[in-house]
């Protein structure tokens, strides 16, 4: 018996496929004791990112699942039971993410960050996340974009402006750098 190519075809683009082996970049410890992994794959211009989290391993960038992110890991580290992230994929753009397991419901949550300059702080609470990046590409007025991620409502979709850093009181503020 024949197999349709649409199915075929379907198979393929749901079926993880690597050019490569994927190269460990860093292994973080989460809240519940388990461990999430940056991957990469090597590319023409720099790498394709991948997560291994919960024996399963998939492209680093789900809120954009259908491009081709490749470029030069920029930032990578284990912070407070979280990973954090960022690619130069294409300048003046860096394409990151922050994600853990929340430290009560061990829920996964992440956010998904584009922007111009590496993310400075992290706000670490137990129902909410917070990411603040000096606002470099001036796209509003303000000193700051702020990523809000609060539990329950799900990840934000685009950073808000603000003036001063938020409000230290129930978060754990982790400064990332420079």
């Amino acid at each position: 018996m024949k197999t349709p190519w649409k199915y075929l075809f379907a198979a393929l683009l749901t079926t993880p496929a690597y050019a490569q082996p994927l190269k460990p970049i860093l292994t973080c410890p989460l809240a519940d004791n388990t461990k999430v992994s940056l991957l990469a794959e090597p590319a023409e211009d720099g790498q394709r990112l991948f997560i291994k989290l919960d024996g399963k391993t998939h492209i680093a960038f789900t809120d954009m699942p259908q491009s081709d992110f490749v470029g030069r890991i920029v930032l990578a580290k284990c912070v407070s039971s979280s990973l954090i992230f960022a690619l130069e994929y294409g300048s003046p753009y860096m394409k990151g993410v922050v994600l853990r397991k929340n430290p009560i419901t061990h829920t996964v949550e992440q956010i998904d960050f584009s922007e111009k300059a590496l993310p400075r702080w992290l706000y670490l609470g137990p129902q909410q996340m917070r990411l603040v990046i000096p606002n470099e590409g001036y796209e509003v007025p303000n000193k700051f974009l702020l990523y809000d991620y609060i539990t329950g409502q799900g990840e934000p979709e685009t950073a808000i402006g603000i003036d001063t850093l938020p409000n230290a009181h129930g978060f754990k503020v982790v400064h990332l750098g420079k």
